[in-house]
């Protein structure tokens, strides 16, 4: 018998509303969603509980988006937690920027419905929020 968990998405944005909207989407698609409004609160956060990936803005106040990637990134124990960025400007630099520090996609807002962002990171993820945690040994 196989055993689910559901799989924990951090979303780290600045942005009440927004934070409030792909939130809720990305629980009706089956994740747990922990919000934190900037890197340096995520980092915190980070220090004691594990994500399966992550949802970042870019522009935040104490710690930015792309610095969080990066820094989680140098760090062995969390470089292979896959990173999403979600921007409100879209600008080339930024992708450019999001690709080069190892995002695994660039989302902007205003161009991207909720519910694809949502089925972005599951398919990303090879879930619908849901991941097999353990597999019972098949009897002989």
């Amino acid at each position: 018998m196989e055993q689910l968990r559901q799989q924990h998405i951090l979303f780290v944005d600045d942005d009440e509303d927004l934070r409030a909207t792909l939130a809720e989407t990305l629980r009706a698609k089956g994740f747990i969603v922990t919000e934190k409004a900037n890197g340096e609160e995520a980092m915190r956060w980070l220090a004691t509980n594990r994500a399966d990936a992550i949802l970042t803005g870019i522009l935040m106040p104490r710690m930015g988006g792309f610095d969080l990637i990066e820094r989680l990134k140098a760090d062995p124990e969390r470089r292979d937690i896959p990173a999403f960025v979600f921007s409100h400007l879209g600008r080339p630099e930024d992708r450019a920027r999001a690709k080069k520090i190892g995002a695994k996609d660039f989302f902007v807002y205003g161009f991207i419905a909720p519910g694809e962002v949502a089925a972005t990171i599951a398919r990303f993820l090879g879930s619908d929020g849901a991941a097999s945690a353990a597999r019972a040994p098949a009897s002989p």
